[in-house]
């Protein structure tokens, strides 16, 4: 059995994986839900990092949207990491910021919705958060999760990446097909990049985890498998 550390990215917390933790312990792995700071990508970097030099055995880690940031970073020459799920998330390469990636792919109408704190932090508004991050969720959960949302530091999209963890460890990728945050064609730009195995939950918003549990649930299970 393996250790899954789950990496949630900005605009959210540990619990937008609630759906996916009960199946993958009831098989027996154990699973941890990585609470990170937001503050910084370094701050967020060093959580994850934390968690990976806690344990000794084979780890899959799993990053959601700025999440794979994390993941990328955090699992550079950590040779127990056996393999990266990303899930609509970003997978820079040496040198490159989220910034500069996302221009890659149409610009989506929900950058334009974001708006930033006197502490340089960002999130979407109430009204917004369900229409853009999770329009495919049951509207009371869609509302918990507004409400629970990280705000985060503006500075992380133009984060300039280090040496990639994408390069030293097998790879895999949920595209989420309908995603309003992170451009669907970006993902699978990402995910051909890095030879990752590609699941596409069609129709998917960007909370995939919450609104297809199964479909991520079965990748992060293939990749434990292998």
């Amino acid at each position: 059995m393996a250790t899954i550390l789950l990496v949630h990215g900005a605009l959210a917390d540990g619990s937008c994986w609630s759906e996916v933790i009960p199946p993958l312990q009831d098989v027996g792995h154990s699973v941890v839900a990585v609470q990170q700071p937001l503050s910084s990508i370094d701050d967020d970097v060093a959580r994850v990092r934390a968690e990976l030099e806690a344990v000794e055995e084979a780890v899959v880690l799993v990053g959601h949207s700025f999440g794979g940031v994390a993941i990328t970073q955090a699992a550079h020459h950590m040779p127990h990491v056996s393999a990266l799920v990303y899930v609509a998330a970003f997978a820079p390469d040496e040198g490159e910021s989220v910034a500069g990636l996302t221009e890659r792919a149409p610009k989506l109408p929900s950058a334009e919705r974001f708006t930033v704190d006197e502490g340089g932090r960002f999130r979407l508004s109430r009204q917004d958060f369900p229409r853009f991050f999770c329009p495919d969720v049951d509207s009371v959960r869609a509302r918990v999760l507004a409400a629970a949302q990280g705000p985060a530091d503006a500075g992380r999209f133009d984060y300039r990446s280090g040496p990639p963890a994408w390069r030293e460890h097998p790879t895999y990728y949920v595209v989420a097909g309908a995603d309003q945050i992170v451009h669907p064609e970006l993902q699978r730009w990402l995910a051909a990049r890095m030879g990752a195995i590609v699941t596409t939950a069609d129709g998917a918003g960007h909370a995939v985890m919450v609104s297809r549990p199964d479909v991520v649930t079965e990748v992060v299970l293939a990749a434990a498998a292998a």
